[in-house]
């Protein structure tokens, strides 16, 4: 489309020549002609100042000076690259329609626009919003209540009278409402509790393929608006997420633990059963988290260390063999017995 087209869509200020045609967007090390990219820091601004690269970029303000493409101002050119994408890429989504196959409970109630894939199955009691769509082989439990706008992709599965919001994507193979994992000892063997409660997942909530949140013992295991999980992350019982959180792939989390706002855990942490993260905690990959951590706080490390000190120590742990000999050095200099 032309430039000036792009820059009505997304509400930015066009610089330059606006009958520019754009073909699609590219990362800036793939910068050719039809193709815009984008510059949000100062490492990548000379790029702009080249000729024969990309046919447009969007920039921050402060890095537009000397451009030799025509530009799009804009306060945060990451966020607004990827509404690009989104244009040029829209996600695919099936006509509305029941296929054949699909089961559906006599009493389901579906909103109007729904897209009901091959062998999804609706069960008695459900209620779904407006335009959602069911891929093939998704599964919603009876008594299921969900929202406009809800995405199933293939093989989900919805169980027994969990709530969910608007606008909510599970990805494939996600579980939402499994049991959770409770057992007693009694009698040489092993009770189950039973896990009547429910999960709840608000508007704008993400989750990915493979990835679990398992269902209250009682009341609710709670993700709130805008949480995002990214595949093969587990959620445990009667845990509650705060909005807008984001964990990465093999993130685990035990039940009963309660998380703030805005947090962002990377790949594999690991966090123990009724902690309590305050708001707008960053955990550095494999970090386990035990006990309470406080609001802002950036953690590392197995249990979680401040990061300023993780850094420190885990410096050290290279030097460990060296120090050993040079103790071992001074023992036998000094003819101590040696530390076992």
């Amino acid at each position: 489309m032309k430039l000036s087209e792009l820059a009505t869509r997304l509400g930015l200020e066009l610089r330059g020549d606006g009958g520019v045609e754009v073909f699609a967007p590219a990362p800036i090390e793939a910068a050719a002609p039809g193709m815009i990219i984008f510059v949000a820091s100062a490492k990548y601004a000379p790029i702009l100042k080249r000729s024969g690269g990309a046919a447009a970029a969007i920039v921050a303000a402060e890095f537009a000076a000397g451009a030799k493409c025509p530009l799009l101002i804009s306060p945060n050119p990451y966020a607004d690259f990827a509404r690009v994408i989104g244009i040029f890429f829209p996600p695919y989504r099936p006509a509305p329609g029941i296929d054949p196959t699909a089961k559906i409970a006599p009493d389901a109630k579906l909103g109007e626009g729904a897209s009901i894939g091959a062998f999804a199955v609706i069960g008695a009691g459900v209620t779904i919003g407006a335009r959602a769509v069911l891929h093939p082989h998704a599964v919603i439990y009876p008594n299921a209540r969900i929202g406009d706008d809800f995405i199933a992709h293939s093989h989900a599965v919805v169980r027994e009278g969990c709530m969910i919001g608007d606008r909510v994507t599970l990805l494939d193979g996600a579980v939402i409402g499994a049991d959770g994992f409770g057992y007693v000892e009694a009698n040489g063997g092993l009770v189950k509790i039973p896990q009547v409660g429910i999960v709840v997942l608000e508007d704008e909530v993400e989750i990915g393929a493979k990835s679990t949140v398992d269902r209250a013992t009682l009341g609710a295991t709670i993700l709130h608006r805008g949480v995002k999980l990214d595949d093969q992350v587990h959620i445990g019982h009667n845990c509650e997420i705060g909005e807008y959180t984001r964990f990465a792939a093999h993130v685990g989390i035990a039940g009963s633990a309660k998380i703030g706002k805005w947090c962002q855990f990377g790949g594999q942490v690991g966090c123990a059963d009724h902690a309590k993260i305050g708001d707008r905690v960053m955990a550095s990959a494999q970090s386990g988290l035990h006990g309470n951590i406080a609001d802002g706080a950036i953690v590392a490390g197995t249990p979680h260390a401040d990061m300023k000190y993780y850094r420190r120590y885990a410096a050290l742990w290279w030097r460990i063999p060296e120090l050993f000999r040079r103790v071992r050095a001074i023992e036998n200099r000094s003819g101590v017995d040696r530390a076992e």
